[in-house]
């Protein structure tokens, strides 16, 4: 038979034994919690004033996606700076988990701070490409005076540098998440093609269409000149 009073012992001793073991750890924890709320504030907060001074929301209003932040009521100061704290507080708790020495726990979070620089750098690539190519794109319509049809052509060219560069922002992001980005190139390729015969032939067709009545008065011009 067993001695229930011996048994309820053991149990205390073991939860007893756990405590004292996990404990330094909880603690651990909580400080790690704490000082990385600290942080994200702080350093949210310094971010936030950089791009402040930095005038970034121009900027922001050039781009679709920074158009789309700022519907969403967020300034670039405001985005900046709870983008750098929840990384942070993002941060923090994973590293407050692992603090607890849970090996299934510790293991999967190890691998996921491996890969979190990858997805920041990707995130970072991808706004600040989204950007450039918005802005690069407007540049391009505004470089010369707006006659009808060269404002046509010049949209026409701006978007199509602006779809480019979006191209190439997301492969570059695709490509520092790790992922296979083979089919991409073959998409990519084939798209190439399409658009350097669409442009010959566009091209083709218009220096006819252009270049028709000039050859006519060239070749007036000769008869002209021969029987004189």
């Amino acid at each position: 038979m067993f001695d229930i009073g011996q048994i309820n012992i053991l149990s205390v001793e073991a939860i007893y034994r756990a405590f004292t073991t996990y404990m330094p750890n909880i603690i651990g924890t909580l400080i790690i919690l704490a000082v990385g709320w600290v942080i994200g504030r702080v350093l949210g907060s310094i971010i936030g004033r950089i791009v402040s001074r930095t005038g970034a929301d121009m900027s922001f209003r050039r781009a679709s996606v920074g158009r789309a932040i700022l519907r969403a009521g967020y300034t670039a100061s405001d985005f900046s700076r709870t983008v750098t704290k929840w990384i942070i507080y993002l941060i923090t708790i994973l590293l407050a988990l692992q603090n607890l020495s849970v090996p299934v726990i510790s293991t999967t979070i190890q691998n996921f701070l491996n890969y979190l620089p990858n997805v920041i750098i990707a995130f970072i690539i991808f706004i600040a490409g989204s950007i450039l190519s918005d802005w690069a794109g407007e540049s391009i319509k505004k470089s010369f005076t707006a006659e009808s049809n060269q404002e046509q052509y010049l949209n026409l060219f701006g978007e199509g540098v602006k779809i480019i560069l979006y191209f190439v922002t997301i492969t570059i992001a695709l490509s520092q998440l790790g992922i296979d980005i083979t089919i991409i190139y073959i998409i990519a390729t084939a798209f190439s093609w399409s658009i350097a015969i669409a442009v010959g032939v566009a091209t083709g067709i218009v220096l006819g269409w252009v270049l028709k009545d000039r050859v006519r008065e060239w070749l007036q011009q000769g008869r002209r000149e021969e029987t004189r």
